[in-house]
């Protein structure tokens, strides 16, 4: 209840809704607990995107960054009380196998995103799905 509180009021003080994602929509990430707003003009990185990529694909051997964005994100699953500026980087999907029961057909992701905190340079989450 407390995150459906904290993105109503962030969408009334900051009207300009998230950045995109190729391939996964605002949609399909808040259902996976991740909200993305555009970056606050006064929250600068203390990181680089560079910086960012590299902690990125110490998480995902062997892959490559398909898109890098900066966003305040709101993780709702578990709540957290306010945005947290991160480099949002994405992978490819393959990465990711799913892992069902035994017998079971294994999947890729379509969407692989990786949050990297924009002031620690800290791994927050990885995060994928279909």
């Amino acid at each position: 209840m407390a995150a459906i509180l904290v993105f109503a009021a962030l969408r009334l003080l900051h009207p300009a809704i998230g950045p995109s994602v190729r391939g996964v929509s605002a949609e399909r990430l808040s259902e996976s607990g991740i909200v993305m707003l555009n970056a606050f003009p006064w929250h600068s990185p203390q990181i680089t995107q560079g910086q960012a990529d590299q902690i990125a694909l110490k998480q995902a051997p062997g892959g490559t960054v398909l898109q890098t964005i900066l966003a305040e994100v709101v993780l709702t699953n578990p709540s957290s009380s306010k945005p947290r500026l991160c480099w949002v980087v994405s992978m490819p999907g393959s990465l990711i196998l799913s892992h069902g029961p035994p017998g079971s057909r294994q999947r890729t992701a379509n969407w692989y995103l990786i949050l990297i905190d924009a002031h620690s340079g800290e791994f927050i989450q990885g995060s994928a799905g279909g």
